[in-house]
Order: structure tokens, then sequence, then C-alpha cells
């Protein structure tokens, strides 16, 4: 039987200041650069065709940097 429950919830948008500080420290942690050293590796096409879950896990921000 279904929940009938009603469930809200609630979205909170980031900045565009948030959003580079997410795509920072992700690209930090994850490929040891800066998110704007990884935006200028992104956009020279260095990353293109690559499978590397890791760059994948960075370029799901870019959305929030710019």
């Amino acid at each position: 039987m279904p929940d009938t429950q009603s469930h809200t919830v609630e979205v909170v948008e980031a900045t565009e200041e948030e959003g580079r500080a997410m795509l920072d420290g992700a690209a930090r942690e994850v490929l040891g650069i800066s998110g704007q050293e990884f935006l200028a590796k992104w956009d020279a096409g260095d990353y293109e065709g690559s499978g590397d879950p890791a760059i994948t896990r960075v370029a799901m921000l870019i959305p929030f940097a710019r």
C-alpha cells in the first residue's frame, strides 16, 4: 500500500560564489588542483573523452560555478 503521508521538500539554491567554492573543494580533494585550474583545463579540452570518475565528479559541479 502506498504511503499517504505528505512530505515537503525545501530547495535552497546555491549562489555562484558558493558553487565556485563547491567546485574548488571537489577539485582540490579529488584532483589536487584548484577549481580555477580545473575549469581552465576543462575549457581547453584537456579532459575530453576521459572516463575518469574523478573528473566526472568535479565536472558535474561546473553549472554551479558558472
